[in-house]
């Protein structure tokens, strides 16, 4: 499987919050992305809904919030 084969996602902790159009009307300070190739098309729904389930989770959230360093950002999402 080459690189351009593969899904990426993406997470991102914003230092300021950003003014947008939320649900809750609050500001966003967490970012998520999923990049994915037309061949994996189906296979992304299930990681989105997993990610969905964990963004979903006030606790996670918090952990994500107080995160220090990427490193950090990604062993929170990929252990729970």
């Amino acid at each position: 499987m080459q690189d351009s084969d593969k899904a990426v996602a993406v997470l991102l902790q914003c230092q300021d919050a950003v003014d947008f159009d939320a649900i809750d009307n609050r500001p966003v300070d967490l970012m998520f992305a999923l990049l994915v190739p037309d061949a994996q098309c189906k296979e992304h729904l299930k990681t989105l809904s997993c990610m969905a389930e964990r963004l979903n989770d006030k606790a996670v959230l918090k952990q994500l919030r107080n995160a220090q360093s990427d490193q950090e950002l990604y062993d929170i999402i990929v252990s729970h």
